[in-house]
């Protein structure tokens, strides 16, 4: 099973995993809980916290859902080229063909198997969400 198909059977999504337990975890690194969902928030049958911080409100929890979705929206074209990029050891064959050959290495089919994946996965403009 490919990665993205094993990413899509656990979290119903192609590419970075992110949700309410990464938002517990970034929110409360050392927290040990039990959560369950009721009447439009989360109760908290156990839960400890060696820092002595509270449960985090529903509010925050879904903030930090939004802002790790965010940045897995930003990252999913590195996460999308990653799959499509030949491995390491064919790369390096095609390479050596090309040095080999003699021509210019942006004719070579390596430098064009690498230019067409960029550009059917382009890089978003901007800087990344914090």
């Amino acid at each position: 099973m490919k990665v993205n198909e094993l990413m899509t059977s656990f979290t119903g999504q192609t590419g970075l995993a992110y949700g309410v337990d990464t938002a517990l975890k970034a929110l409360r690194p050392n927290a040990k809980f039990d959560m369950v969902a009721n009447d439009g928030g989360f109760a908290w049958p156990r839960w400890e916290d060696p820092d002595g911080l509270q449960p985090p409100s529903k509010e925050e929890i879904m903030a930090e859902v939004d802002r790790q979705k965010r940045i897995a929206e930003y990252y999913q074209y590195a996460y999308d080229r990653c799959h499509k990029y030949p491995d390491g050891f064919e790369q390096l064959d095609m390479l050596w063909h090309a040095i080999n050959n003699g021509g210019d290495l942006k004719d070579s089919e390596w430098f064009k198997t690498i230019k067409k994946i960029k550009e059917d996965h382009p890089k978003p403009e901007g800087l990344p969400p914090q």
